[in-house]
This record gives structure tokens, C-alpha cells and sequence, in this order.
């Protein structure tokens, strides 16, 4: 305690001093407190299921087409929850977006239908009432609703009144079973608000439906059941269903296994990991800076250690009084870069939240955020503090009370450690730069890419129709021209188009093809794609070129020639050297049934859809109005895209006005721009991008800084040098070039040092870049440039002020 209050009194005599080391401090801790939040909520946390590390989740595997891993099949489920034994209880699920009507202005909500068993394999119980039963998924038996904390407080004001409630869902009577604690998140639904079972037909488990892939499948484990043998066991149960169902299952198709916690953390592990290392360079940086600062404090104290010494303070007790003004100084650090750490969260929560696998309360300072930033204070303390003090404690007590206390003594302590920890920022400091560099190389290629249409002025939304209310295709598709004509007519719209499937939109739809003229290799699976069912008018809308051929028409109905419009991607793969008009496009036949040819009438160009970095695929699109037919059934939902004469965010209320003079009961939902969602298809690289940058320059600010201290300490201390040199005629150019030169030998060094490391550091950066190499030429070139210049200009001004040293005063102070 004696310690710490001298500690204390010694801190606040030097106010600016402690403050400095304090805020230096503050930004380091600060940064890795905020970056461990979200890595502690995203990687560390477990989730929020019973025993969550036996749960897996299955899926079909697609080697040969880009890797693809999609969801299962009803047959599948069946199979894999009856005749495999690795598992002790199988769940799927499905989208299950509703209309909510009823009560007050009609609304979307985000569902989920499920399996009977689902809640059971999670392992969670409703917060009030129960969730839905095995028997409930069973037609008949599937008018009931389970709903989260947040909507039924939203809708029916939370409490146990709200059991037994009617919500009118797409048109039909659903009753209130229960509701779960606010804590319980769909995994594979983070935003859904109800869930419902999820009712499968007979006609659903098929055999010709075992590649029908869109049912999300969550297994628990059988007691003693590892993953790896869960993974073996199910790919030889793959092997044996391609073995009796040759015809359904591509050669090369088989099984994946993935724990879930792994699944959900899968895309963002490498960039969180690239981050939480930025931060600690950053806080290694910052306490380089603070340890010297000390080193250089300590030098001037020199002559008091001296008389403690000569007094009978023992090493030990000159350690303990240093480090705890250490430590004082890093818990202050700490307790402001909580703060900072605080607002930093919120932030990353506001600039990534549709990217993070969590809701957004998930990321808060809690109990176990609030230990690591103690623990990595009190370490912070012990790293700037312990090499100060134990330099400082070795003090030649006889020399430094015989010199009185001269600058020569205090340079030549610890000059050598200085000198070294600036070496160390500046390298520190160049590996941020090369890793931010770059991603902003690679985001600005990215942002380069041709989406294949233009984005500007283009206001995005869906409808989707109920069911119980639009029987018939023939009536989903009138609304659909009645809501396309009041549109086109609308003030301020130039063209209006809907398709099944929206670029950017986050849905995909995907099917096999039958090709004319082309036949797959052997053991190789056929032609794959992407399929959408478009209305007329939609190419013109969203801008996609016509390369060759007719778009569609109204002509294109039920009765007429079926017909389909394909994407240069397609012709290149396919028909590369004959021309693409009147050949013949089919979705494979069931056993027994004749094949439906389209006729392709038409070639547009490639546009992006699931990203803009994302590999290309063929792309097939099919007139709505002939869709019942081509796929089977109607198209219910659809997305709209508007082209506007201005702001396309502007003209939402036209929209829902002109959707609900149609049917005042239909909600109008994703509502954007283009532009938008956009910007949101590449927000995980623009998040990455964004906080490395600032790292970065945090990195860069507190090397600039180190090595202006340690610089403007060396030539306040070399004051009796640089006097003698003038008084012998030394010209200042001479003094500015040896001050430059020790300067910059320490640069050079460090930046020596920092390129080796940055060579071999952005390679864990491969898997973040886009159209960059990570060992690219001219983004070294560049940061190493830079911080070179922000080296001299750190240099050059000690060096100036060294010019200002009269040497009758340097003198006559010696």
C-alpha cells in the first residue's frame, strides 16, 4: 500500500506524462477489448442449445461443382434419421415467411417451419407454454404456432395471455402454443420470429425428389458417437444410396457432416483471428511507446534511485515501487479503453450485424469481456513496466551520485532498449499496413466488378401471395400483371420487371439440365444452374444487356411454344462455336415421362448474383407465365425490381400504395435499393477492410510518435555533443544529416525486419483478398514508402530542433 500511494503521488506530479502513457494505453486495450467481444460472442461462446457440442448438421456434397454443399432432401431426412444409427435424434427445417393480417396494417414475419422433433434435438424448452410436438407435423395438426420473446411482446404484449391467441397467418387461423426464452435463436434462422411444423406429403419422399435439396438438417449425436465417425459412417451410407438409386445421384455426390458450432463460425473465423491479431500488434506497439516513455522517465530519476540505494532499498523494493506505478498506469489504461471498447462495439455490431452469425444484443461487454480486459491490463502493466524497472534497478549507484546526475549517464541507460523497441514498432507497424493495404487492393477490385446490370436507380421488393386466397397459378399470376401494369404506369417509373429469384436478394434457386448437343463426361455430372422465372419487361429493368435474340413477351403464355432465354455464360460452356437461337434446353424427366424441351429464343449477359466475388454459374430464365408448367407449380412469390427517374427509395410509398389498392392485405417487405443490397453482398470484406484500416493507422500514429521520442530524448540528451560540434564549426546541415542518420538507421531496421514479416503474416490473409496476391509488389512498395516518410518527418523535426542548440549554453549547462 506504501507502494502504491507514492506511486500514486509521483503519477499525478507528472499529469501530462500519465495521461499520455494513459491514452496510449487506453487505445491498445481499448482495441483488443472490443475485438474480443465479438470474437468471444462469434468463436468462444457456445451455443445456446443443450450439450451444443453434439450437435451436427448433415448435408449433400457436390465436389465437381465448385464444392457446393446444399441442404437435404425430404427422402433424405427420412433415410438418414431411419436408417442411420450415428444419430440420436434428426430435425429439419424451412422458410416459412408469412403474412400477417388482422392486426392493423398487414405484415411480413420471418418463420420457420419445422420438423416435429426440433426443439427436442436443440435441446431447449419454451419459456411459457410448450413447443410444437412429434404428432404436429401431420396434416391436419399443423395449425399451431410457437413464437420468440421479441414478437409476442411485440404483437400481444408478452405475459401467459398469450397462450391460446389466434394469429391470422397467409390467410388461415393459427393458435399460440408457446414462447421461447429470449435467449433461443433459430441456427439457421437468426432472424425468425415464429416457428411452425413443417407438414411433408407423401408425394414429397419420392425417389425422383432425392436431389429436391431446400430442408436445413440439425442432428444430436448418439451417445459415444464422435464426428469423425458420424462422417465416415454417413459417406459410405452415401456410397450405398448412389449405389441403389444410380439415377438420382450424381458419381461423384456424397455426404458432409459439420459440428454446428464450426458451421456457423466458418466464413468469419479467418477474418476474426486476421483482426484479433491486428489488435495485439497494436497493443504491443503501444506498450513499446509507453516503455520507452518510461525508460526515458526513468533515466531522469537516476540520481533519486541512486540515494534510495545508498538509503538500503534492496532491488527488489526499487522493482516493486516501479512496477506499481506501472500498473497504475495500465488499470487507468484499461478502465478508459473499456470505455472506448464500449462504443467500438456498437460500432462493429452497426457496421456488420447482417453478417454476424448472432443477434445483435449478443455482442455486449459481459462478466468474461470485463476479466480479459483486467487480465490483459494488469499483463500490459508487467510487459512496458518490468524491463524499465529492472534497467533502472541495476543503476552504478557510486558512478551516477560521482556524476552528479550528468545526461551522459542517463543516455547511456538504456539507450540500446530504446532504440531496439522503436526497431520493433516500426516493423510491427509495417505488417498493419501491408495486411490493410492489401484489402483495400482487394475491395477496390472487387468494388470494380460488372454486376452484369445497372444498380443505380433501382428499387427492390417482394410479394408473396397466400396460398389459401391464390389458389391457382392462373390467379397468382393475374395479381401479378395487375400489380406490373399499375406500376409501369406509375409517375417517375422508366421499367418494372419481377423475377423468382433477385440478384443480391439472398435466395438462389438451382436445378440440373438436360443440354441439346452436349453429353457430360464419364462419371462427371451433367449441366447445373442457376433457374429463374422471370416476368416481361424484367431485363429492361434491371439493365441486363440482349446480346442476341428476343427477350420475352407477353406472347409467351401457357399455350404457347415453350421457351427460354439463356446467359452468355451458358453459350460459352455449351455452345461455344454454334449459334444459341433454337437449340433446346430441358429439366431432366421423371422415369417414364417425356421430356419437356424449352426453346431458347434468346441470349443476355451474365449477371452476379450471390456475390460479386462469387464463381459464375449458367444461368437459365423461364417466362413466368409458362413457369406452372416448366417446374411443376406456380410461382407465388416474387421480387420486383422498379427503375425510377430519381431516388429509388423515394418512390416506397407509391409502391405500397399501388401494391394495396390491389389487395389491402398483402404486406409489401424487403424493401430496398440495389444499391443497397449491394453494398451488403460485400459488407464481410468492407467490415474486415474498414477496422484493419483504423488498426493500422492506430499502428502507424504510435510508431511515428515512438520514434519522435525516442529522437527528441536523444538529442535533448546529446545537448553537450552537438554543442561541442558547433563551437568546433560543424554547419547545422552536418548536425541535421547525423541526426537523420541514427534516425533512419533505426527505420531502415525496422522496416528491414517488418517487410520479412509482413511477407510471411499476409499469407494467413489469402483466403480475405480478392484478385490480389498476398505477396503483392506494389502494395509493399507503397506502405513501405509510406512509413519510410512518416519515419523522416518523425526524424526530421528533432533533427531541426537540434540546429537550435546554442553551444555557450550547452556548454556552460555541463
Amino acid at each position: 500500500m506504501q507502494d502504491l500511494r507514492y506511486a500514486i503521488r509521483r503519477l499525478t506530479l507528472s499529469p501530462g506524462f500519465s495521461a499520455l502513457v494513459v491514452l496510449t494505453l487506453a487505445l491498445g486495450i481499448g482495441a483488443n477489448t472490443a475485438i474480443f467481444s465479438v470474437v468471444d460472442a462469434v468463436l468462444l461462446r457456445p451455443l445456446a442449445y443443450r450439450d451444443p457440442e453434439r450437435l451436427v448438421t448433415v448435408e449433400h456434397f457436390y465436389p465437381s461443382l465448385n464444392h457446393l454443399q446444399a441442404p437435404v432432401s425430404a427422402p433424405g431426412f427420412r433415410d438418414y434419421s431411419a436408417q442411420t444409427r450415428v444419430f440420436s435424434a434428426v430435425a429439419v427445417e424451412n422458410g416459412w415467411s408469412v403474412n400477417l393480417t388482422g392486426m392493423g396494417e398487414p405484415e411480413r414475419l420471418t418463420g420457420t417451419a419445422v420438423s416435429g422433433r426440433f426443439f427436442q434435438t436443440l435441446g431447449v424448452r419454451a419459456a411459457l407454454g410448450r413447443t410444437l410436438l412429434p404428432g404436429e407435423d401431420q396434416a391436419g395438426h399443423d395449425r399451431v404456432v410457437v413464437l420468440s420473446d421479441g414478437l409476442c411482446r411485440r404483437l400481444l404484449g408478452g405475459g401467459r395471455d398469450a397462450l391460446g391467441k389466434k394469429l391470422v397467418l397467409n390467410g388461415e387461423g393459427y393458435e399460440v402454443v408457446g414462447v421461447m426464452p429470449p435467449s433461443f435463436h433459430d441456427f439457421f434462422g437468426r432472424t425468425t420470429e415464429l416457428w411452425s411444423p413443417l407438414v411433408l406429403k407423401p408425394e414429397d419422399f419420392a425417389d425422383t425428389k432425392r436431389t429436391n435439396e431446400y430442408l436445413a438438417l440439425t442432428a444430436r449425436l448418439a451417445p459415444g458417437i464422435t464426428v469423425e465417425r458420424a462422417q465416415s459412417e454417413m459417406k459410405a451410407f452415401a456410397e450405398r444410396l448412389k449405389h441403389d438409386y444410380p439415377d438420382q445421384y450424381p458419381p461423384d455426390w456424397s455426404l458432409v457432416v459439420t459440428p454446428l458450432a464450426e458451421k456457423a463460425t466458418g466464413n468469419l473465423k479467418p477474418a476474426l483471428l486476421v483482426l484479433l491479431g491486428a489488435v495485439g500488434f497494436v497493443l504491443l506497439i503501444a506498450c513499446a511507446n509507453v516503455a520507452n516513455l518510461l525508460l526515458a522517465r526513468a533515466a531522469a530519476r537516476l540520481k533519486e534511485i541512486a540515494v534510495r540505494t545508498a538509503l538500503g532499498a534492496s532491488r527488489w523494493q526499487l522493482v516493486r515501487q516501479l512496477l506499481a506505478e506501472s500498473l497504475l498506469l495500465s488499470l487507468a489504461g484499461g478502465g478508459l479503453g473499456l470505455l472506448l471498447a464500449a462504443w467500438g462495439v456498437r460500432y462493429v455490431a452497426a457496421l456488420h450485424v447482417a453478417k454476424l452469425p448472432l443477434p445483435t444484443e449478443a455482442l455486449r461487454i459481459d462478466s468474461t469481456v470485463l476479466l480479459f480486459t483486467l487480465g490483459l491490463a494488469l499483463a500490459t502493466g508487467l510487459l512496458f513496466g518490468l524491463a524499465p524497472a529492472l534497467r533502472t534497478s541495476r543503476t552504478d549507484t557510486q558512478q551516477v551520485l560521482r556524476e552528479g546526475g550528468r545526461s551522459g549517464a542517463a543516455d547511456r541507460s538504456g539507450a540500446s532498449l530504446r532504440r531496439g523497441l522503436v526497431i520493433v514498432e516500426i516493423a510491427l507497424a509495417l505488417a498493419l499496413l501491408a495486411g490493410a493495404g492489401l484489402l483495400v487492393r482487394s475491395f477496390a477490385r472487387l468494388a470494380g466488378v460488372d454486376p452484369g446490370f445497372r444498380p443505380d436507380h433501382l428499387l427492390t421488393f417482394r410479394l408473396s401471395l397466400p396460398e389459401a386466397k391464390y389458389k391457382t397459378p392462373e390467379s397468382q399470376a393475374a395479381f401479378f400483371d395487375e400489380v406490373l401494369g399499375r406500376l409501369a404506369a406509375a409517375s417517375g417509373v422508366r421499367a418494372v420487371g419481377a423475377t423468382s429469384v433477385l440478384p443480391f436478394g439472398g435466395s438462389w434457386s438451382t436445378g440440373g439440365l438436360n443440354v441439346e448437343g452436349y453429353q457430360p463426361p464419364p462419371n462427371q455430372p451433367g449441366a447445373w444452374g442457376d433457374i429463374r422465372i422471370v416476368t416481361p419487361g424484367f431485363f429492361q429493368a434491371l439493365g441486363v444487356p440482349l446480346l442476341k435474340g428476343l427477350p420475352f413477351t407477353a406472347e409467351n403464355g401457357p399455350e404457347a411454344v415453350p421457351v427460354a432465354v439463356v446467359d452468355e455464360e451458358f453459350v460459352r460452356r455449351y455452345w461455344p462455336r454454334t449459334d444459341p437461337l433454337g437449340k433446346r434446353v430441358a429439366f431432366p424427366a421423371n422415369p417414364g415421362q417425356p421430356t419437356r424441351w424449352m426453346q431458347v429464343i434468346g441470349v443476355v449477359g451474365h449477371t452476379k448474383h450471390e456475390g460479386l466475388d462469387a464463381d459464375a454459374r449458367i444461368q437459365l430464365y423461364l417466362p413466368y407465365r409458362q413457369a406452372a408448367k416448366a417446374v411443376g407449380r406456380g410461382v407465388p412469390a416474387m421480387s420486383f425490381a422498379v427503375r425510377t427517374g430519381g431516388d429509388a427509395l423515394g418512390a416506397a410509398n407509391s409502391v405500397r400504395a399501388i401494391v394495396h389498392a390491389v389487395d389491402r392485405d398483402l404486406p409489401v417487405y424487403a424493401l430496398d435499393s440495389m444499391e443497397n443490397l449491394l453494398a451488403s453482398s460485400v459488407a464481410q470484406r468492407r467490415f474486415s477492410m474498414i477496422l484493419l484500416g483504423v488498426f493500422s493507422g492506430l499502428a502507424l500514429l504510435l510508431a511515428s510518435i515512438g520514434i519522435y521520442g525516442v529522437m527528441s530524448y536523444s538529442v535533448a540528451q546529446r545537448g553537450h555533443e552537438l554543442g561541442v560540434r558547433m563551437a568546433l564549426g560543424a554547419a547545422k546541415p552536418a548536425v541535421v544529416g547525423l541526426v537523420l542518420r541514427q534516425g533512419m538507421t533505426l527505420a531502415l531496421c525496422g522496416l528491414a525486419i517488418g517487410l520479412a514479416g509482413a511477407f510471411a503474416l499476409t499469407r494467413l490473409l489469402a483466403s480475405q483478398l480478392f484478385s490480389v496476391r498476398a505477396t503483392d509488389p506494389p502494395t509493399f512498395v507503397l506502405v513501405t514508402a509510406l512509413l519510410a516518410v512518416v519515419a523522416l518527418l518523425a526524424n526530421l523535426l528533432p533533427a531541426l530542433r537540434a540546429t537550435r542548440v546554442d553551444p555557450v549554453v550547452a556548454l556552460r549547462e555541463e
